[in-house]
């Protein structure tokens, strides 16, 4: 296992365009860390810098306290997994994944152990006489990973390599790949526009947008106390509701004149200021007698089995969204009282995005023993 250092690195094409800016972060050796971010933000030419398929323009890159920025791809000791697998059609399976073994020097009865051990890990075994054409999307990627495994590199590079799969096969694939990282406790840097991914697979993860860091943390940290609007509107599935209000004594008013009271720090309260507004879809609850926030008309109802969501218009146009255990049978039209809790809201800076006053600090998940008492 080895420990990944990046330390101000920054990558740029030219003089004027900077496509990472001043990238600090460790990953610990036998860590899945997670890059994620939408398309465009430079997690992919991270990834590729890591690897040496990029150049570095600026900053150090340290691989097993090792400065790499130097070396050559087959000098960092690591293996890398593609978006689109990169198999060699006219081979077989066995010889996709023995490819390149012999440039290390590996004698071929070594290769065929090590393929079959990989093989029957993956569930590969019987399919290694086979080309990539009579293949599945989710065999072919099997072997891909297959092929990483092999090498018995103490780093591992993942780009992407879910998202040509059907949902279905994305959720087992997700839950493969993790158990073999901890089986074989490799450093795992994993590349991902998907937060659903980097939820349920990172032990740590990094949130990108245009080059620079939003966040980094563990998944639970950063859903509970993302550190901006984007971090906030980016993680979770439906993402934060978000709007613009002012706050006035203890109260947060809404663009439509709709009011929450709220107990804030007095820095907060000294005068009256611009701020957005932040709501989990699932802390937004039906109304009992003598509590309700407000009323509103829902837009649109999506029953998907376990839960339903909820799309009502707050202020003058945010649309937001609240997330119900079970099947409800609301339709469009209908006005519903609805509450929230103050102590479930975010208060952000209007100008700068970031968050200026969350009310709970330590929040602690449930455990089995807890449940079961």
């Amino acid at each position: 296992m080895k420990r990944v250092e990046l330390k101000n690195i920054s990558k740029s094409y030219d003089q004027k365009t900077n496509v990472i800016q001043s990238i600090n972060v460790s990953i610990e050796p036998g860590e899945f860390f997670v890059l994620v971010g939408p398309s465009g933000c430079g997690k992919s030419t991270m990834l590729r810098m890591i690897a040496g398929l990029e150049e570095v323009t600026g900053g150090e890159l340290l691989i097993g306290d090792v400065k790499a920025n130097d070396l050559l791809p087959s000098q960092r000791n690591l293996s890398m997994v593609f978006q689109n697998y990169a198999l060699y059609p006219h081979l077989t399976v066995e010889q996709n994944i023995t490819f390149g073994l012999h440039t290390k020097k590996i004698s071929k009865q070594e290769q065929k152990k090590r393929c079959y051990e990989a093989a029957e890990m993956l569930g590969l075994a019987q399919l290694l006489k086979r080309k990539p054409r009579q293949l599945s999307g989710g065999q072919r990627q099997r072997v891909a990973l297959a092929r990483a495994i092999v090498t018995h590199s103490p780093i591992c590079l993942m780009d992407e390599p879910l998202s040509n799969l059907d949902a279905k096969l994305r959720a087992k694939m997700r839950s493969e790949i993790r158990q073999i990282q901890r089986k074989l406790g490799i450093t795992m840097i994993y590349v991902t526009h998907d937060q659903t991914e980097a939820m349920t697979m990172a032990d740590r993860m990094m949130i990108l947008n245009e080059g620079n860091i939003q966040q980094i943390g563990k998944p639970l940290d950063i859903y509970n106390m993302p550190s901006n609007t984007f971090v906030a509107s980016f993680i979770g599935s439906p993402p934060m509701n978000l709007a613009p209000v002012q706050v006035h004594a203890h109260s947060l008013i809404f663009e439509d004149n709709r009011t929450i009271s709220y107990q804030m720090p007095l820095e907060i309260m000294a005068g009256d200021k611009d701020v957005t507004l932040g709501i989990r879809p699932e802390k937004i609850r039906l109304a009992t007698q003598g509590e309700t926030s407000f009323v509103v008309e829902v837009d649109n109802v999506e029953i998907l089995g376990t839960e339903t969501l909820l799309t009502f218009t707050i202020g003058h146009h945010q649309q937001w969204i609240a997330k119900w255990n079970g099947q409800w049978n609301i339709s469009v039209g209908d006005r519903i009282p609805l509450f929230i809790d103050p102590k479930d809201l975010f208060l952000f800076d209007r100008m700068t995005g970031n968050c200026i006053y969350q009310d709970r600090k330590d929040i602690d998940s449930l455990t089995v023993e807890e449940e079961l008492a």
